[in-house]
């Protein structure tokens, strides 16, 4: 397929929006699966926030979009999966938390379908935050003329109250929050890229929100090969107040 030809084809056009607030009427579990393959113009846009209010819980944005060949995007989401840590207490309840893996390969070209020309190198954006951990990773391609990139995510709050999930029986407020819980994120890029990446990631001490522990990026414009894994984790619980955690 040679660039500027013109194609009859369908344009792929995704758009998805996640969220999951925090009420007695709110899901507990979220299970999404996707396979699209194809030539055109794609859009894809998620959102998750496991909690309700500002700055607390686990959130999730991640947009991508582009014109060409897609030969793959495959792709999984769990949001806030069922726990059984203490099957005397506690069976059924909701641990808080989100797990994605994704498989993305696309290369660009103009496209032109019914008339109207598509013609955007292809971008992938995504920012993950906990806030019970005090953790952000990002990792964002733009002006990809070619991207080749599997991923994977997976992060666990504190859990959260039990006036703001579905809990199976009433039980006094200070038993109703998930002590056990042990906040982490772990986020995993494999890629080979054509265009510009960015690889970040910030850990905040929770209790002190202009602390910050740790702090790195990575940035490549041309063609790179990329393996990177980041893991941070915390097994003390801490409540926040305000928006203090951003993208790197």
């Amino acid at each position: 397929m040679k660039k500027g030809l013109t194609m009859l084809v369908a344009a792929m056009v995704i758009t998805g929006l996640i969220c999951v607030i925090g009420s007695a009427a709110a899901a507990t579990n979220i299970w999404v699966e996707s396979n699209v393959k194809g030539v055109g113009h794609l859009t894809s846009e998620y959102e998750v926030d496991t909690e309700y209010g500002l700055a607390n819980g686990i959130e999730m944005q991640e947009l991508e979009s582009g014109s060409g060949l897609v030969t793959k995007q495959k792709w999984t989401l769990e949001v806030n999966p069922m726990g059984n840590t203490d099957p005397a207490r506690f069976v059924g309840v909701c641990l808080e938390g989100l797990i994605e893996e994704k498989e993305f390969d696309v290369e660009y070209f103009p496209i032109t379908y019914q008339n109207h020309s598509y013609d955007q190198k292809w971008m992938q954006k995504k920012c993950v935050k906990n806030y019970d951990l005090g953790a952000v990773t990002d990792a964002n391609f733009m002006q990809c003329e070619k991207l080749q990139k599997k991923e994977s995510v997976v992060t666990y709050g504190n859990g959260v109250w039990g006036i703001d999930q579905v809990w199976p029986w009433p039980v006094p407020r200070p038993q109703q929050n998930l002590f056990w819980g042990t906040p982490s994120l772990v986020q995993t890029v494999s890629a080979d890229v054509l265009g510009i990446s960015h690889i970040g990631f910030s850990a905040k001490d929770p209790n002190e929100h202009r602390h910050t522990i740790a702090y790195g990026r990575e940035e490549t414009i041309g063609q790179f090969s990329i393996e990177k894994t980041i893991e941070i984790k915390s097994n003390c619980r801490t409540d926040q107040i305000g928006d203090w955690l951003g993208c790197p």
